[in-house]
């Protein structure tokens, strides 16, 4: 008697979890953009009643996947191997479906942290959500495609972009935390003390307002004018 089970799909909020998890496991050998990525996937599994059997299927696709996410096997993640689709055949099949939205997150992900920021800028760029959080982490993706290719301003005003999009406050704070880091990158940092200042004010109670002051402190120990903290 075969007593092989089925696999059964994980539930919206227990794959958001997981998706999640990945992000806080690998967080040193990850970047933040990944991290964000995870965070907003866990807001972005709810979807107009037409399309919920592809989402189904689709969220299913994207857990199997998970464990070659977790260990790094890229190749596998982007191709599959055998009846398992991988984030390739994902985006292909259900790209019009959160889960498949978020597969292409991914694909332009790795794309970027494969020296291809022109290649993934322009999937970033062509990256459409009614989810306000998937939008945002896509403009996060093409300010980090900016960073990669040192065009700094850009960058910085990117990740604003980013922030006023994003409906989630850790992601809001976040990715202006970061439009600051690029402001100081490009030679800006009372452009960057404003924005940590509007972090600190906007979103005291987040990790990214701690971040902000020991940046502002750090801005105010090279002789930048910064607001009183």
């Amino acid at each position: 008697m075969n007593s092989t089970q089925p696999q059964k799909a994980l539930p919206e909020a227990t794959l958001s979890v997981r998706l999640l998890e990945i992000g806080i496991k690998y967080k040193k050998q990850l970047s933040t953009l990944v991290i964000i990525i995870c965070l907003a996937a866990g807001g972005a599994l709810f979807w107009m009643q037409k399309t919920k059997v592809d989402e189904a299927q689709a969220s299913v696709a994207l857990a199997k996947i998970t464990p070659w996410l977790e260990t790094g096997d890229i190749h596998k993640a982007i191709d599959g191997e055998g009846s398992i689709k991988g984030l390739n055949s994902i985006a292909k099949t259900w790209g019009n479906t959160p889960s498949g939205k978020t597969a292409k997150l991914y694909l332009a992900y790795i794309l970027l942290n494969s020296g291809k920021p022109d290649d993934a800028l322009a999937m970033y760029k062509g990256f459409s959500s009614d989810n306000k959080d998937l939008q945002a982490s896509a403009l996060a993706g093409a300010a980090a495609c900016h960073v990669a290719k040192k065009a700094f301003a850009d960058a910085a005003a990117e990740y604003e972009k980013a922030s006023e999009t994003a409906e989630n406050e850790a992601l809001k704070s976040a990715y202006l935390n970061s439009a600051a880091d690029s402001y100081t990158s490009a030679g800006q940092p009372d452009k960057a003390a404003k924005l940590l200042d509007q972090v600190i004010k906007s979103w005291p109670a987040t990790a990214a307002a701690g971040t902000a002051r020991r940046t502002l402190l750090r801005l105010a120990g090279a002789g930048v004018q910064v607001p009183q903290i």
